[in-house]
């Protein structure tokens, strides 16, 4: 079982805080499930109501990313929340540099709005260009790790489990937190989450374990990114 680490967060960019609901009496097996999510070989973070790119889950963990936040955290760039800029900061490599036209041609732009995003990203260090005019993303951007939304239902799978496919559009995957149901909800919500290789957990334990996957690469960087945000806004500070 690894470590887990709960943050606070002062405030949100986005979205709403919970109002205090019977779910909140689940919220307690968030770190349970944190602590022995499958193939993490890390201690964890676990970011309650993060704001997203898409959706508000109780929980984020960000799993197996502790080097990459520090040398993020080291960069003192701002968080990156812009889906613009991290289109073009994911379709870059660290070792290298392309120029505007290749970066244009991979994510199928002009060279003329990339380069308003990267002169954006230069000013930060987020992007780096060299002598001959090639661009490379600072390899502190790079996102390293997973990150696994967990929602906390007491009977409504069905409604977690959509919000935990909107979740998964920027996350690795999504975990449902589930009440005490009856056997015929139990059966169903099971049979929803294996077909989405995502996760389930309840009162006894994981039901269901989540697959590894990955999201898109500028859906991942800029869920990432989100993360960031979450940590150097937290209190007291991370």
């Amino acid at each position: 079982m690894r470590s887990v680490r709960v943050l606070s967060p002062v405030s949100s960019l986005a979205g709403q805080r919970f109002e205090p609901r019977a779910e909140l009496s689940l919220h307690g097996l968030a770190e349970l499930a944190a602590s022995t999510l499958p193939g993490v070989p890390e201690d964890v973070l676990l970011i309650p109501e993060m704001p997203s790119p898409l959706g508000l889950p109780d929980f984020v963990a960000l799993a197996g990313g502790q080097t990459w936040l520090r040398e993020r955290r080291e960069t003192g760039i701002p968080p990156i929340l812009a889906e613009a800029d991290c289109t073009v900061l994911a379709a870059l490599h660290a070792a290298r540099p392309f120029s505007s036209a290749t970066i244009a041609q991979r994510i199928g732009w002009t060279c003329a709005e990339v380069d308003v995003v990267i002169a954006r990203l230069g000013k930060v260090d987020a992007v780096l260009t060299t002598a001959r005019g090639a661009h490379r993303i600072n390899s502190a951007m790079v996102p390293s790790g997973s990150l696994i939304a967990l929602e906390a239902k007491v009977k409504d799978w069905q409604k977690a489990i959509l919000q935990g496919r909107a979740y998964r559009t920027w996350a690795n995957n999504y975990v449902v937190i589930l009440g005490q149901v009856g056997d015929l909800a139990a059966k169903r919500a099971r049979e929803g989450v294996v077909s989405d290789g995502a996760g389930l957990y309840s009162a006894s334990g994981w039901v269901v374990r989540p697959r590894a996957r990955r999201p898109a690469p500028a859906k991942r960087l800029r869920g990432f990114e989100y993360a960031f945000a979450a940590v150097v806004s937290s209190a007291p500070a991370f």
